[in-house]
């Protein structure tokens, strides 16, 4: 009997895996759970997960699984973790390029590569050996919101084809080709920050704004001459 953990915030990703994967596999156990810095747990909860502090966990609770999955999970985990049992991260991004937060938002401005990749963790972030990845495009109307819909495509083709494999150890690793670049969660939040004063051609400022708009969430602003925080996005058709 494999014994595995999902750590995931994820809804889309988790689903398929409970409702589409797990059921055709013999002889596995799964427990599904969700990162404690997850805002909006709510979808998760509806799935059966708990929340989780993976940065808490020590040896003892990396060695009760086979294998542990990250799948978007919103916190990195330990050195505890990563090295004492087999750590696979699903990862929204084309490795290594633009590791770390939200990928597709820096391939719209630097025009890195994006796409998927499945890869062993280690204690570096996005960094460890890769399973799997596959390439996506992106076209010149795509905001961030439809590039990350093409990305979690691939990801569950991934998963469909790789799941398994894995959980089993069939699978062989490559290293990447470099160390890439890497991008913080400070690195997006000073591009939320739009700068009136900034000088550059309109396709750069398009981009930008593309890079941003995501849905409903509210990322891009500018702060008014009422010192109001003004938010901004693009739809288009």
């Amino acid at each position: 009997m494999k014994k595995i953990l999902i750590v995931s915030d994820n809804p889309k990703l988790t689903s398929f895996i409970k409702q589409i994967i797990i059921p055709g596999i013999n002889d596995i156990e799964c427990d599904f759970c969700y990162s404690k810095i997850n805002k909006t747990p709510f979808l998760m909860q509806e799935l059966g997960a708990e929340e989780i502090d993976i940065k808490s966990k020590d040896v003892d609770f990396a060695r009760r699984y086979d294998v542990i999955f990250s799948l978007h999970c919103k916190q990195i985990f330990p050195a505890e973790i990563v090295n004492n049992t087999v750590c696979v991260n699903v990862h929204p991004g084309l490795n290594p390029y633009n590791r770390g937060w939200f990928p597709q938002v820096f391939s719209i401005i630097n025009k890195l590569p994006i796409g998927a990749t499945i890869h062993l963790m280690n204690e570096d972030v996005d960094a460890g050996d890769i399973i799997i990845q596959k390439q996506t495009f992106i076209a010149d109307f795509d905001t961030s919101l439809e590039v990350y819909e093409k990305v979690q495509n691939i990801e569950l083709e991934l998963l469909s084809e790789w799941f398994e494999r894995i959980v089993l150890g069939d699978y062989e690793t490559f290293s990447p080709k470099e160390v890439g670049n890497y991008n913080s969660i400070n690195d997006f939040n000073e591009l939320c920050n739009l700068n009136l004063e900034h000088v550059g051609t309109l396709k750069e400022h398009i981009e930008l704004l593309r890079a941003l708009s995501h849905g409903d969430f509210k990322n891009a602003y500018f702060v008014d001459a009422d010192e109001i925080k003004r938010y901004i996005k693009v739809d288009i058709m």
